[in-house]
């Protein structure tokens, strides 16, 4: 096991710092995701009215990702990364508390600040790493930044299920409250980042459309376009498809992800091994095509869901397709960054941010009018399925294309 973790010591301080922040605002993203939507089925929100305010959050960071990226080019990212982890916490909190009082407005509002909260810290967190880390650690900082966020989905669901069983107390709205606090840890971390840093190349706005290699840039969001799009007609409503098809509850779900999400970690500490040892074309093509197909096997639970075990292949299915297409995204994250060059890193940080919670905008209005006109989870979750193949066909043109472009195997 020596040789998993012993690259990892190796990490500047500094980039663990900000590891950490990271890790506390996504202690509040993997909250969000396991509880939120449970909390506003208690509060009388239907499954399209969630997936339609939820939609806001991703269209604010769609409008201000770019826009955040070409303004700090070539700036000092400290004071924005500190912004977010003061104000993160402090948004999430208010969002609990509107949706406690059900003002559906003021919900929409506090959804589209989280967006733009949360997304100063994660568009700038991976151009920080690149500019202040260390060259002969990337693949492992990178790898470390995946590991981290996946280990805060296995925190909140252990303690969404331990806790409620503990005492009445912690109910779905208490739990989301106490993660939403403990984010503010965060703080403190963000505040020991130095003050002296290595700035990006500065490009005026004026020289956008020339400065950046737009050609490149094009060919490398593609794939994740395709496979972002089809990911937000399931990934943020998962928990209410194992809702209304399988009857299961919010502790049953966190205690799920805790199984998945362990699978998920201990897979992204091995990426850097599976990458030296089979590259990027077998690697990402083979962990993203074994996830399609068990993500169609977890659809179809949806027609025998009255048969008992049903319920079990569904579990089986979600747990292990977690971790397998989770392998895959530090290697694209990384194959994207040197595909595009050095100068264009903050502009794709950005865009890929931008993509995501775009094409997460677009899937969960899309999901609401394709629920409230009656369409079956399954046939959702094959939409899904369908962008993923795409995605994954692409990707494997666009490795071809950086062996071709930089002579090296991928």
């Amino acid at each position: 096991m020596k040789f998993i973790y012993q690259p990892y010591l190796r990490i500047p301080r500094i980039i663990l710092y900000l590891i950490v922040v990271d890790v506390c605002l996504q202690l509040i993203n993997a909250e969000f995701t396991l509880q939120l939507n449970f909390q506003m089925l208690e509060h009388g929100y239907r499954d399209y009215e969630i997936s339609s305010m939820i939609g806001n959050r991703y269209l604010s960071v769609l409008l201000c990702a770019l826009p955040l990226a070409l303004w700090v080019k070539g700036r000092r990212l400290k004071p924005f990364i500190l912004a977010g982890s003061i104000l993160s916490p402090l948004v999430a909190l208010l969002l609990i508390l509107a949706i406690h009082i059900h003002n559906s407005e003021l919900v929409r509002i506090l959804m589209t600040a989280w967006g733009i909260t949360f997304s100063l810290v994660q568009v700038l967190a991976m151009p920080y790493t690149l500019l202040n880390g260390s060259k002969d650690t990337e693949t492992e900082s990178i790898a470390l930044f995946f590991a981290a966020g996946n280990l805060t989905m296995i925190i909140c669901g252990a303690f969404n299920w331990l806790l409620p069983h503990l005492h009445p107390f912690f109910s779905v709205e208490c739990l989301l409250v106490l993660f939403s606090l403990v984010a503010f840890v965060g703080v403190f971390y963000a505040r020991r980042l130095p003050d002296q840093e290595v700035p990006g190349t500065r490009i005026p706005l004026a020289n956008v459309h020339t400065d950046y290699d737009w050609p490149l840039i094009v060919r490398a969001l593609l794939p994740t376009f395709m496979i972002a799009f089809g990911a937000g007609f399931t990934i943020p409503i998962i928990n209410l498809f194992f809702h209304y098809v399988h009857g299961m509850n919010a502790e049953n779900f966190s205690l799920m992800n805790v199984f998945a999400f362990v699978l998920v970690t201990t897979g992204a500490f091995l990426v850097p091994h599976i990458k030296a040892r089979w590259g990027y074309k077998f690697s990402i093509t083979f962990f993203q095509a074994a996830s399609i197909l068990v993500l169609f096997v977890l659809g179809t639970t949806e027609w025998y869901s009255s048969w008992q075990g049903a319920i079990i292949v569904a579990v089986v299915a979600f747990t292990i397709r977690q971790p397998l297409m989770n392998i895959a995204a530090p290697m694209t994250s990384e194959l994207t960054m040197k595909y595009v060059g050095e100068k264009n890193r903050e502009i794709i940080s950005a865009l890929n941010a931008a993509i995501w919670s775009g094409s997460w905008f677009a899937s969960a209005q899309i999901f609401a009018i394709l629920r409230e006109g009656g369409l079956s989870y399954s046939n959702i979750i094959f939409i899904t399925v369908g962008f993923y193949i795409i995605g994954v066909a692409w990707y494997y043109w666009l490795i071809g294309d950086y062996e071709r472009r930089t002579g090296q195997a991928a």
